[in-house]
């Protein structure tokens, strides 16, 4: 029992005042980028390692979290959610590092999300992706751009019902140039920006649903294969905390909600998530190439769920943020 409300102790202590940091630990070069021992970082905010099988898995756990990791892969989990890392988490001489970036940029503002009790959520931007002569992806006689504005529809009656302001960048099918989408979102105000997309791939054995918010400077995306890059900081990337805090919560609230695989929270240079002022992410919401993705996409009932796990996804982000009583939830692994 003591060590359990030691550990919850710690994890208030570091919510309230303030976000850890990994400065003060050792840096270690590796292949050019910086890394931490993993589990100095772990010690330093009420965490310990143990190896799952050694040199190949691992988790980090508190009594209450559990984080996941594979040598050398940039695949990782918080709690049951899949999150893609910038850089792979390695083992030098037995010890497993994690990259400084990763740490700070995407594990940090996950587990301890910045409060800040002056914000109020109170207006939201959902952009339905394509539309007009952009239909999107294609399956047969199902185009993209019809399946984003009706879940967008959706979203914001709900949204309205809880009591927010919604703006959507299209309410019909009419062509959206990208750079209109986020300045829409800018000219109204907008305090989160969240896109609206459908996916497709070369099989149709690939399913499930992804989250994106935007890569930090100096990396490649996800997609990309991750690694370090010359790429410059965008004005998205200003809100890099809150997009990734934003990214997580949508995504565990999905994947929690609804009978849909779990792709993983990445990162992308999406021109909208480049060009919004507030936190923003995309959603790919299933594959139209998939027949049983598809068939969810394309049924009224499982789209009606879908909008209310954005809903929520939305709310659970404004209760950690706003400074509210509501702790941070994280399921334990899918592996346990």
């Amino acid at each position: 029992m003591k060590s359990f409300l030691a550990g919850i102790f710690a994890l208030f202590s570091l919510t309230v005042f303030g976000l850890p940091t990994a400065k003060g630990l050792e840096h270690l070069s590796i292949a050019g980028s910086e890394y931490v021992r993993l589990a100095d970082w772990a010690a330093s905010t009420g965490f310990k390692i143990k190896w799952i099988k050694k040199n190949e898995q691992l988790e980090v756990r508190s009594p209450s979290l559990r984080l996941d990791f594979t040598v050398d892969s940039r695949k990782s989990e918080i709690g049951a959610v899949t999150i893609m890392l910038s850089l792979p988490m390695v083992v030098r001489n037995g010890t497993p590092l994690i990259s400084l970036t990763d740490v700070e940029s995407t594990i940090q503002p996950i587990l301890f999300p910045q409060k800040n009790p002056k914000q109020h959520l109170k207006i939201i931007c959902l952009d339905p992706g394509h539309g007009g002569k952009d239909t999107g992806k294609i399956d047969k006689k199902n185009l993209e751009k019809k399946y984003t504005l009706l879940l967008a529809q959706e979203v914001a009656a709900l949204l309205q019902k809880n009591g927010f302001k919604v703006i959507l960048t299209r309410n019909s099918d009419q062509t959206l140039e990208l750079s209109d989408r986020a300045f829409i979102a800018r000219r109204n105000s907008a305090d989160l920006f969240v896109s609206l997309h459908y996916n497709a791939a070369g099989t149709p054995d690939v399913r499930g649903v992804e989250v994106y918010c935007l890569t930090p400077p100096g990396f490649n995306s996800s997609n990309d294969g991750g690694g370090k890059s010359d790429r410059h900081a965008y004005a998205g990337n200003v809100n890099n905390d809150h997009n990734v805090m934003l990214g997580y919560q949508m995504l565990k609230t999905i994947i929690r909600a609804l009978p849909i695989e779990d792709r993983g929270l990445k990162r992308s240079r999406f021109e909208v998530l480049r060009e919004a002022r507030m936190p923003a992410i995309l959603i790919e919401g299933g594959f139209m190439t998939s027949p049983l993705d598809s068939r969810l996409v394309y049924d009224a009932t499982f789209r009606k769920r879908m909008a209310q796990a954005v809903v929520d996804g939305i709310i659970s982000y404004r209760k950690l943020t706003e400074g509210s009583d509501e702790k941070l939830q994280i399921p334990t692994s899918k592996h346990q």
